[in-house]
């Protein structure tokens, strides 16, 4: 291939002919010059040949070898179903980017304010707060799905945060549930001094503290995950967490596992009828003797 030396010389000659060539358009010349000046000019002309013939094989040449970042982003692609945006999440934070979350901890993070936004107004007015009416709020805030399980990640980073009952002859307005029905509650905890007018109240700082909590937590728990990383490099690594200011580069922040859901309270199973036999029996004790012969 060509070097850039070989390619400045030959357009470096091209310019000095073609000044010859305006030169000798300028004023008029012996015939034998025109003679020299044509047998330059068709130099010229094949010097240009040459020059385009060398750019076009060095550009079809770097086609047909691409790089080896190409090759693998491409691989990583092919393989990775996750969407790009939570793949490379990491890499849109501010620079330095610091203890980042993955993704799906974010979403959790925004989930848990909605739900706090939600159960404090509720709170605040003396409402009970059900599951119900917080699952609707939520997923008109955030736009996406939210379900029992969120509630139990919920409790499983911030296990001092609600209280969660299943209660019933809770007042109903439509849905589908009965006031007999047992339905999940919940109630934030709060201390002693957080009372207004003698009862409990959840202040907006308040809201804020518990925010940053649940935010607190959940960088726990990437460190766990990245202290186990830590730990099965060669030579293996140990950082003090007061020290920790940012990830290892080679720890896949997104891909640390989901927060397993704690349990959550469930409906007491002694007043229903577990079998069809139980549901007959219990249907003709209802009954008047009469209809039941």
């Amino acid at each position: 291939l060509p070097t850039q030396e070989d390619l400045a010389g030959l357009q470096s000659r091209l310019q000095r002919v073609k000044a010859l060539a305006q030169l000798a358009q300028l004023a008029p010349v012996p015939a034998g010059v025109n003679a020299e000046l044509r047998s330059r000019l068709e130099r010229v002309r094949h010097l240009e040949q040459r020059i385009r013939e060398r750019k076009a094989g060095s550009k079809a040449l770097a086609a047909e070898q691409p790089s080896g970042d190409t090759e693998v982003a491409a691989a990583e692609a092919g393989s990775e179903k996750v969407p790009a945006y939570q793949r490379f999440h990491t890499l849109a934070q501010d620079v330095p980017p610091g203890l980042t979350l993955p993704y799906k901890f974010k979403v959790l993070a925004e989930m848990f304010r909605s739900v706090d936004t939600i159960a404090g107004m509720l709170f605040n007015r003396s409402e009970t707060i059900t599951f119900a009416k917080v699952k609707q709020g939520v997923q008109d805030m955030m736009h996406k799905q939210f379900e029992e399980r969120h509630v139990g990640q919920i409790k499983a980073v911030y296990p001092t945060s609600y209280r969660l009952r299943q209660e019933k002859n809770i007042p109903t307005f439509g849905g589908g549930i009965k006031k007999s029905d047992y339905q999940l509650t919940l109630e934030p905890v709060l201390e002693e001094e957080e009372k207004v007018d003698g009862r409990p109240h959840l202040s907006a700082s308040r809201l804020l503290e518990r925010r940053k909590e649940f935010h607190r937590n959940l960088v726990n728990v990437v460190k766990q995950h990245h202290k186990a990383f830590l730990a099965t490099l060669k030579p293996p690594l140990e950082v003090p967490e007061e020290k920790l200011t940012r990830w290892h580069p080679r720890f896949n922040v997104d891909k640390v596992p989901d927060i397993s859901p704690a349990e959550l309270p469930q409906p007491p199973q002694g007043d229903r009828p577990s079998t069809a036999q139980e549901v007959l029996s219990t249907a003709r004790g209802m009954l008047t003797p009469k209809v039941s012969q």
